[in-house]
């Protein structure tokens, strides 16, 4: 059965949020009319809110209101084809946050095609501990705060017999791990979702995340998944994905509050 462009882009919107709230971790933002996530980690991404449906009078009163939420700790909120109304970003951006980054909404619908991978990487997959006990590489790699990597790796290990997840380690030459991703299987669905991949910064242009797209898509095929989705970073991921035949179906905008405190 052929999945639509539409199921392609929900999955790209809604996976930022797939995760329900683990006790210690993080809660529901309780606020109506959007999906969000509050927790101790002042970070845009552990702290994060999208997937807004506001009409056109309520809309600067909630945005007041998620501000109220987070109690002045730094927070992120995303804008995607869904978000309403078609300004929030501009009215985001009048209340106070900064435009930080731009995302690529992206899916591949043929998990057969034929991805070429540097003889030299190896990669393996690693259990929850392993990741657990490596989110100092893993934070490294992806340029973020050691505290918000091992947040997602407990997040994904506190779901995991709810939502199946597996994480990979890409290797050079037999060497150390130097590259990270998760792999996230959409629960009753046939779209996987490519989540956080990096590399350590002296260690790019070899391959390895070339090599790790690869291997997930392998494993998802293998387990009967028939689409890809990644939400891919315009300037690194994305031209590599487009390369590898992925397709843009839309775009995501980040935009974020920092607190002076953080």
């Amino acid at each position: 059965m052929a999945i639509s462009e539409r199921d392609l882009v929900d999955a790209i919107e809604s996976t930022l949020f797939l995760y329900p709230p683990v006790a210690g971790l993080f809660q529901e933002l309780g606020v109506p009319g959007l999906r969000g996530r509050i927790s101790k980690i002042p970070h845009p991404l552990t702290n994060l809110a999208g997937d807004a449906r506001f009409s056109d009078l309520e809309a600067d009163a909630k945005i007041a209101k998620v501000r109220d939420r987070y109690g002045g700790m730094t927070f992120g909120w995303v804008t995607g084809p869904s978000s309403r109304p078609t300004n929030l970003p501009l009215r985001l951006e009048a209340a106070g946050l900064t435009h930080a980054e731009s995302l690529a909404g992206m899916a591949l619908s043929d998990l057969t095609r034929v991805i070429e991978v540097n003889p030299s990487v190896r990669v393996d997959e690693v259990t929850a501990a392993d990741a657990l006990s490596r989110s100092d590489l893993m934070a490294d790699a992806y340029g973020s705060p050691f505290e918000v990597i091992r947040f997602f790796n407990e997040v994904l290990a506190a779901n995991a017999s709810r939502i199946k997840s597996r994480t990979y380690f890409g290797h050079l030459d037999g060497g150390p791990p130097l590259a990270w991703s998760y792999l996230v299987y959409l629960p009753d669905s046939p779209i996987v979702l490519l989540g956080g991949a990096a590399t350590l910064a002296e260690h790019r242009g070899h391959g390895l995340y070339t090599a790790l797209v690869a291997r997930r898509l392998a494993d998802a095929r293998a387990d009967g998944r028939t689409a890809a989705v990644i939400q891919a970073d315009r300037a690194t991921s994305a031209p590599i994905c487009a390369k590898l035949g992925f397709k843009e179906l839309c775009g995501l905008e980040m935009f974020a509050s920092i607190s002076e405190a953080s």
